[in-house]
């Protein structure tokens, strides 16, 4: 049997409503059973419930939504999401403990901190240089951090006067400290205790007159540390055996490389052949004149990049919409 055409169907409507010229009824039926074979009737039908179902489930707007472009808002979720990309670890419940013992002045940190970063994002985003993700966005604040960086590196040098003032400001950074040059024979207060070392450091003393500067590791017990110290600072040294120890080294005569002792450490006694020790002075800026220019270049750099940087967020207006920030 042959299907029955749509062509079919209107013309047996048209003649059955040609029997009832009177009832409209009869009509409006018709053009109704016409319109629901409409194939757009149905697209618009789906996308009222489509629009409806969104308009139900969609939850407030983000309040971020209405803001300019200049504004930037700092709440709770912004600040958790940015602890948590920043430290590489997503643990919402952990940061959340961290974020809410923050101190304000911690606080305020992290505000500035997240602001800055905003901002540069912002200024990077406005140059065309976006992307998607969060690594695309660290990227693109690098890349207006060396933008700025670059506006601001060609610093003429300074003057004499200028170079000498910032010398003196920063005398302890040029300070050297003192340093030794020595070998020692150890004897640990662990066996038998200090004064038992003692003794043994004596009678070791009457036997070295032989033992040579390489020789010192055959003799005595093992250190924790180093054997021969070479050019060692006075910190080093003293975190290595004790205060005591250097005070003691400071007595001692450099000229001639002899075993001298015994010397108390918080580990034992030493004999020690002290072969040079040079005393802690701060050179004369002539002396170190690239190196002081070199470090006021580096802290002038760094100083003009961060008010660059200071400029561009004072571009934007912070919002803060914290829970703590409310009334």
């Amino acid at each position: 049997m042959r299907e029955p055409q749509q062509g079919d169907f209107k013309a047996r409507l048209a003649s059955f409503t040609r029997w009832f010229p009177g009832n409209k009824s009869v009509k409006m039926s018709a053009m109704l059973l016409n319109l629901l074979k409409q194939p757009l009737l149905h697209f618009l039908i789906a996308g009222g419930a489509i629009f409806a179902f969104n308009a139900l489930t969609t939850p407030p707007s983000d309040p971020a939504a209405a803001l300019n472009d200049h504004q930037i808002l700092v709440d709770h979720t912004t600040l958790l999401d940015f602890m948590q990309y920043r430290a590489k670890a997503f643990e919402p419940a952990y940061f959340e403990t961290q974020l809410a013992a923050l101190s304000d002045d911690e606080l305020n940190t992290l505000i500035g901190d997240y602001v800055r970063e905003e901002a540069l994002y912002r200024e990077a985003l406005a140059m065309g240089m976006n992307e998607g993700d969060y690594i695309i966005r660290q990227r693109l604040v690098q890349k207006v951090e060396f933008l700025l960086e670059n506006l601001v590196a060609q610093l003429p040098d300074p003057d004499a006067e200028t170079l000498a003032a910032f010398y003196q400001e920063r005398l302890a950074d040029y300070h050297v400290d003192a340093v030794y040059t020595f070998t020692h024979i150890f004897f640990d207060a662990q066996q038998g205790g200090m004064e038992t070392a003692h003794r043994r450091a004596e009678r070791q003393l009457l036997e070295s007159t032989n033992i040579t500067f390489e020789d010192a590791s055959q003799y005595g017990d093992r250190y924790p540390f180093l054997q021969n110290y070479v050019e060692r600072t006075r910190d080093f040294v003293a975190n290595n055996f004790s205060t005591g120890f250097v005070e003691a080294l400071d007595l001692l005569p450099a000229e001639t490389p002899v075993w001298q002792g015994p010397i108390e450490s918080r580990y034992g006694v030493h004999l020690v052949m002290l072969r040079e020790r040079a005393d802690p002075f701060t050179p004369a800026l002539e002396q170190i004149r690239d190196r002081v220019l070199d470090d006021y270049r580096y802290e002038t750099l760094v100083r003009r990049r961060q008010e660059a940087e200071a400029g561009v967020v004072a571009g934007y207006e912070v919002i803060r919409a914290l829970e703590e920030d409310s009334p």
